[in-house]
C-alpha cells in the first residue's frame, strides 16, 4: 500500500537525524517505528487477555518440564508410543 506521510518540519528533521544516526533511510526508520508500534499493540492485547496469559504460562511450564517435542521425527515417535484406544 502506497501512502503519503505529512510531517511537521520539526518532526521531519528529527526523523532524518535519527535515520542518519542509525545508518538507515527515513523510509526504513518509519517502517521500523510502525512495526514497533504494531508489536507493542499486539503485546498489550495479549497482556489484557487472561486466557492467552494462562495458555502462555502453561506452555512455558511445559517447556521447563521438558514436556515438549521438536521436529516431525519426534512427533512421529511420540505418536507411535501412544496406545490406540
Amino acid at each position: 500500500m502506497a501512502m503519503t506521510l505529512r510531517l511537521s518540519p520539526e518532526l521531519e528533521a528529527d526523523l532524518r537525524a535519527a535515520a542518519r544516526e542509525d545508518h538507515r533511510s527515513a523510509h526504513q526508520t518509519v517502517l521500523l517505528a510502525v512495526e514497533a508500534f504494531l508489536a507493542e499493540r499486539e503485546t498489550a492485547a495479549v497482556k489484557a487477555d487472561p486466557d492467552t496469559l494462562r495458555a502462555l504460562a502453561e506452555a512455558r511450564e511445559a517447556v521447563c518440564d521438558g514436556d515438549v517435542v521438536y521436529g516431525t521425527d519426534a512427533v512421529r515417535g511420540l505418536l507411535r508410543g501412544r496406545r490406540v484406544s
